[in-house]
């Protein structure tokens, strides 16, 4: 029997590494609270702030750094614009929400206090300069031209809750307060 590589980490394979802790932060334009858990096929709508990561803070210290942050920053707004494809199939659509001075700071800001705590992007093609705000089309909402968001609180997502690759977990929603 074949065994796929999830397989034999279950299966405590010593000569598989384990899963490195991973996390996103998002804006959910839907409210759901902390614990609630979901499959990798099936988010919220929702807009990425920091895409995939790994960070050498526990997960109550990064959480406590960017309550303390978000204490003084105020919400910010945006836009929905054009639907677009991504992926290097264009299989991926998505609606891009205005590339707007405060949501942009809001990344910048957000990606720097990261770093304090030994930030390690998966994609660092997708930060800074190449931020491309946007809310993936889900099966059951989507955002449509002209609809306007607020990104209001910010939620730290564990991408392997558990050790399962194809579940999701909300572990904070911290409100922008300033």
């Amino acid at each position: 029997m074949i065994l796929t590589h999830y397989e034999r980490f279950l299966q405590k394979d010593p000569s598989v590494p384990a899963f490195t802790q991973k996390y996103a932060i998002i804006q959910l334009f839907e409210p759901m609270p902390v614990g609630v858990q979901f499959s990798s096929d099936n988010w919220p709508l929702h807009s990425t702030i920091v895409d995939t990561f790994a960070i050498d803070w526990d997960a109550a210290t990064m959480t406590s750094q960017l309550g303390a942050f978000l204490a003084s920053r105020a919400p910010t707004d945006s836009v929905a614009e054009e639907d677009e494809f991504f992926g290097p199939e264009k299989q991926t659509h998505v609606v891009l929400l205005r590339k707007t001075e405060g949501l942009v700071k809001l990344h910048y800001d957000v990606i720097a206090l990261l770093e304090n705590g030994g930030l390690k992007l998966n994609d660092p093609q997708f930060a800074h300069e190449g931020f491309l705000p946007h809310a993936t089309v889900q099966k059951h909402a989507r955002l449509h031209k002209g609809d306007e968001v607020s990104f209001t609180a910010l939620t730290i997502i564990d991408m392997f809750p558990g050790n399962d690759p194809y579940q999701r977990k909300i572990l904070a929603t911290i409100r922008l307060q300033g």
